[in-house]
């Protein structure tokens, strides 16, 4: 099962690195986002002295699903990018590839609309759908030339075979 198609690995590869190029700046733009809105509670909470509790209450818990889910396929593009892309490595990224596909399709990642959506989504499902033809399909195996059952050797059987 560690045998590789050399066309699905190279497509794996840069499809990896796409989905952790988007997910390293999409994390990075909400995190950065997210620091302003936690800056003016803090300072706030040094200047008034308001509580640790109301602030707490405050915090838009909602973002967190969508850091964790970014970190998530960053986390599964690095792991696609630093394996060697076999076929039994590909077995491995298959679970965690379908589940957060079917997390991005549940989760309200984008204010844009479904568009957007679904080519901030488009890498991982192609990431998904490598692995899958990757576990499935076989690479074709090469026989030797003078090997039985070999093109050459059955074309010379038939040359042998018309001539008798």
């Amino acid at each position: 099962m560690r045998k590789r198609n050399p066309h699905i690995a190279r497509a794996l590869f840069w499809d990896a690195l796409i989905l952790l190029a988007l997910s390293v700046y999409e994390l990075c733009v909400r995190l950065d986002s997210s620091w302003g809105w936690a800056k003016g509670y803090f300072l706030s909470h040094l200047e008034a002295r308001t509580p640790l509790s109301i602030i707490v209450k405050h915090i838009p818990y909602h973002n967190l699903g969508v850091w964790m889910y970014m970190l998530g396929c960053a986390l599964l593009a690095l792991w696609a990018l630093l394996s060697p892309r076999t076929r039994r490595v590909c077995a491995f990224l298959l679970p965690p590839a379908a589940a957060l596909t079917a997390l991005g399709f549940a989760l309200r990642l984008t204010i844009f609309g479904e568009l957007i959506r679904m080519l901030k989504l488009l890498p991982l499902v192609v990431l998904l759908l490598l692995c899958l033809a990757h576990v499935l399909l076989r690479p074709a195996h090469k026989r030797p030339e003078n090997q039985p059952g070999s093109p050459s050797e059955r074309h010379r059987r038939s040359e042998r075979h018309r001539a008798a």
